[in-house]
């Protein structure tokens, strides 16, 4: 994980000179982005050919500013996740379809640079996909991708990119952390979202009319 997120935070500063100007957080501004999300689990290669290849999936984040440094953030991210679990150096993979829903707090730490913590929940929505199974005729132990729901905490880094009048691009560095995961199993996932944020509204101060006197 944190090899991962220093070789973000050193592409971000790569660009984050490409910006035009940077967007300034505002008590009641609403914003929403859409984008593609390249996500991996946490898995390494076993010696038995096991392997979790990339996949891509659509997000789609509302944030609405609760100050001039943070956000209330949520996050809906449908996606294939991939579960691998092992028993004595044996393995087995599985993959289902989700909807991935964050719910959190975004902290603006510059302009232009901003992290986020927020609670996971993810929802199956449909068959299981064997990707791997070394255990004969049928798997000893199953996985995650059979539960109806699973739960954890998602940690991200996002960088604003480019800006133009109510549009960005965001790059979103995240790394999603299973806390309901079985025994011996690898349920983590980690990725980039690349997005187009468009700023929705601000808050509209009504003024009150004058009293004549």
């Amino acid at each position: 994980m944190c090899s991962f997120l220093v070789s973000t935070l050193l592409i971000f500063g790569l660009l984050l000179p490409l910006e035009v100007s940077a967007y300034s957080p505002k008590e009641g501004n609403v914003l929403g982005t859409l984008g593609f999300f390249l996500h991996k689990t946490n898995f390494l290669p076993s010696t038995t050919g096991a392997e979790a290849p990339w996949q891509g999936g659509i997000a789609l984040v509302a944030n609405g500013d609760v100050s001039t440094r943070g956000q209330l953030e949520v996050g809906i991210f449908h996606m294939n996740k991939q579960y691998f679990r092992d028993l004595n150096y044996r393995f087995i993979g599985e993959q289902t379809e989700e909807l991935h829903v964050t719910m959190g707090y975004r902290h603006w730490i510059m302009p232009s640079f901003s992290a986020a913590v927020s609670f996971s929940t993810a929802y199956s929505m449909g068959y299981v996909h064997e990707l791997h199974n070394d255990f004969s005729p049928s798997p000893a132990i199953d996985t995650s991708a059979h539960d109806t729901v699973e739960y954890g905490f998602d940690f991200s880094l996002q960088a604003e990119v480019y800006t133009w009048g109510r549009y960005a691009i965001m790059l979103d560095a995240i790394y999603s952390l299973s806390v309901t995961g079985k025994p011996n199993e690898r349920a983590d996932h980690y990725g980039g979202l690349l997005g187009l944020r468009y700023f929705i509204q601000e808050k509209q101060i009504v003024e009150k009319p004058k009293t004549a006197i």
